[in-house]
């Protein structure tokens, strides 16, 4: 008897262990049905236990490098992974308290992580932004929002570090990018079914109101300003693989995924980020053009551009091939914004009273911030309340809470990233690092704009991914000059 014949003769059938994991589903289900929380509890301990048999014989480190990819996935969903008996309690922050705990538990067996240097100067910074978050505590008026705000910035903090840590090799960072682009698929999709059948996530603010009653996407975002940010965030992503890369498949990938973004993007009724998508495109249009070497991807972008004008600019008025409802022509309308804030109502005005009122909380305060998380809590107190509490711009958030030290340093940080990403898409011979740095070039330049769009972006998880993948560029770009210019 051969070795082969012998296990398969003394190898257990299968009929059992398909039998016990259907009654296992049946039974799973009936509880979930009557006890939901004990349900839940039985499922999640099912996939504990499958996951710890699946990736029992793993190396520590290839397990940390999976619960980092686990964690910029489920980041981007949000609350829609969240347990349905516990809203606030979601995968993303399961998933970054384990990651945590296992790499503090890591180190204290006498295991070392190896520390890129070359993103040690931003790395400072953001572990200084939190230092100051959390020494604001001391004087901010309402202590538990604080708190909130701080353990958010705590948790995006430790992504963005953790990610140009796990993904140092040329086959982590294309597997981080495919997972990213099926990110990018499920939420356009999401879009999709929005838009055409008018059937949202419970999380998003237009859950339970008609078709007819509003236009935009949310996806899986709550409101269409955060998906339209995400949208901004990742457009560079897709559009310089046709630039950067030969393969003509991939450009065809980039050119279908590029129509798709743009498409949603004119779905979230965005002015901001209609601008943020311009500067975008116009970055890279600088870039090509300043690069003797680009001329012909100059002349490609500037055809790629006049086409996506022919098609925008009729669609803002709303004919032309892809016309939009007149409610998302009246939002696109800058005119109708002059006339809300020379008449002090709508979004226009309350935008511009934050913006003094927030400038006004800065300097009661000192320069220093009225501390961490509580910028809402002043803007409700306020006497002649503007009708929102959130500041809706990212830069006057952090000005209002952090202060000026908080400004500069989330400044310092921001201006490392772009002239480090800059630097590297001039210089980089590999052409994945060349298109990292370029699009988180374009990303960063539209995140100026972009980030004004959402009402606040300290858990905004799509900046967060975009600054852990810049860093991870800066990484592997150090990484692969000193392997010969190619990352391996």
């Amino acid at each position: 008897m051969t070795a082969a014949n012998y296990r398969l003769e003394h190898s257990l059938p299968r009929w059992p262990w398909l039998t016990g994991i259907g009654l296992l589903t049946i039974v799973t289900g009936w509880v979930v049905a009557v006890q939901p929380i004990i349900g839940l509890a039985v499922i999640a301990a099912s996939l504990l236990i499958a996951g710890i048999v699946l990736i029992r014989h793993w190396p520590i480190s290839r397990v940390g490098v999976a619960l980092v990819g686990c964690a910029v996935f489920t980041a981007i969903f949000g609350p829609n992974l969240a347990l349905p008996q516990a809203s606030g309690v979601f995968a993303f922050r399961i998933i970054i308290v384990v990651l945590g705990l296992g790499t503090l538990a890591y180190l204290l067996l006498g295991e070392s992580l190896k520390f890129p240097r070359s993103i040690g100067i931003p790395v400072v910074l953001l572990l200084l932004m939190t230092a100051w978050a959390v020494m604001s505590l001391a004087w901010a008026t309402n202590l538990g929002a604080g708190i909130r705000w701080s353990s958010f910035f705590v948790m995006m903090v430790g992504l963005v570090i953790a990610m140009p840590i796990a993904f140092t090799t040329r086959r982590r960072v294309i597997r981080l990018l495919i997972l990213l682009g099926i990110v990018f698929g499920c939420v356009t999709l999401v879009a999709l079914i929005e838009v055409n059948f008018g059937i949202r996530l419970p999380t998003s603010r237009f859950a339970g109101v008609g078709k007819v009653s509003s236009f935009a996407a949310t996806s899986v975002f709550g409101n269409e300003n955060n998906f339209a940010t995400y949208l901004t965030l990742t457009l560079p992503y897709l559009f310089c693989l046709g630039l950067i890369f030969r393969e003509r498949r991939v450009r065809i990938i980039g050119g279908v995924l590029t129509a798709a973004d743009l498409i949603a993007l004119l779905f979230t009724g965005s002015k901001d980020n209609l601008i943020a998508m311009a500067l975008v495109f116009l970055t890279v249009l600088i870039f090509l053009a300043t690069d003797p070497r680009q001329r012909t991807r100059f002349l490609g972008l500037i055809l790629i551009g006049i086409v996506a004008l022919l098609v925008i600019i009729p669609s803002l008025n709303g004919t032309g091939l892809l016309p939009l409802p007149q409610r998302a022509v009246t939002k696109f309308s800058f005119t109708a914004l002059q006339q809300e804030i020379a008449s002090g109502q709508g979004s226009g005005a309350a935008r511009t009273s934050l913006l003094k009122d927030g400038i006004g909380f800065v300097g009661d305060s000192g320069g220093i911030g009225v501390g961490a998380g509580n910028a809402e809590t002043y803007v409700l107190n306020l006497p002649d309340f503007p009708g929102v509490s959130n500041l809706h711009d990212w830069w006057l958030e952090v000005t209002v809470n952090l202060g000026l030290v908080g400004l500069s340093l989330y400044v310092a940080f921001y201006g490392f990233l772009l002239t480090r990403a800059m630097r590297i898409a001039r210089r980089a011979a590999d052409p994945l690092i060349r298109y990292l740095s370029l699009a988180g070039t374009a990303a960063l330049v539209g995140l100026v704009i972009g980030s004004l769009g959402p009402s606040t972006m300290i858990a905004f998880s799509p900046m967060w991914v975009t600054f852990g993948l810049i860093l991870t560029t800066i990484a592997i770009a150090d990484r692969a000059q000193r392997t010969g210019g190619r990352l391996q």
